[in-house]
């Protein structure tokens, strides 16, 4: 029984040795970087401008998002037509299973929900690169900044300060 142990206990070591002999020797062969060229960014051959850290429009990474969810379930539909077609021919695998039709109703039940979430992203408008704004400017209220007088001596003896005005909440009660 405790050998099964040592082989997991062993595994383990074997694993993070990997790892850590990895990076050492990464450390040691990689080239070291002498001169301030070549710590540049590197912006596809073009000479850099700005700052590097800039905010991207959050529409990029939806349509991107999209994109993937839809190139994701092309590369799945490809194979699954195939069979789906063998399926309702009565060929390959599924020969005398009688599972086509039902098949066929998933892989469209499939479809019909990602295509329903194509038509939620593109009624919110998340699929348009140009976006209108049609309400009005913000203009926050002016406040004015009020800064109470306070009697220096009484607050530092810890005495409220008088004025003729009542608590707050102190309405109904009786002096």
């Amino acid at each position: 029984m405790y050998f099964d142990y040592l082989n997991v206990l062993v595994f383990s070591a074997v694993g993070l040795a990997f790892v850590f002999a990895t990076m050492v020797l990464g450390t040691i062969l990689r080239p070291k970087r002498k001169q301030d060229q070549g710590l540049e960014i590197y912006e596809c051959g073009e000479l850099p401008f700005g700052q590097a850290w800039v905010r991207w429009d959050i529409r990029f990474y939806t349509v991107a998002l999209v994109y993937l969810v839809f190139a994701i379930e092309i590369a799945f539909l490809f194979p699954v037509m195939v069979v789906i077609g063998d399926v309702l021919r009565d060929q390959g695998a599924a020969a005398g299973s009688g599972i086509g039709y039902v098949s066929l109703l998933h892989v469209l039940v499939f479809v019909i929900v990602l295509f329903m979430g194509l038509v939620s992203v593109w009624a919110k408008g998340d699929l348009d690169w140009i976006t209108t704004y049609d309400q009005p400017d913000y203009n926050p209220p002016s406040r004015e900044l009020v800064i109470p007088l306070i009697d220096a001596p009484a607050a530092a003896a810890g005495v409220p300060e008088k004025t003729g005005e009542k608590p707050e909440g102190d309405e109904g009660s009786a002096a």
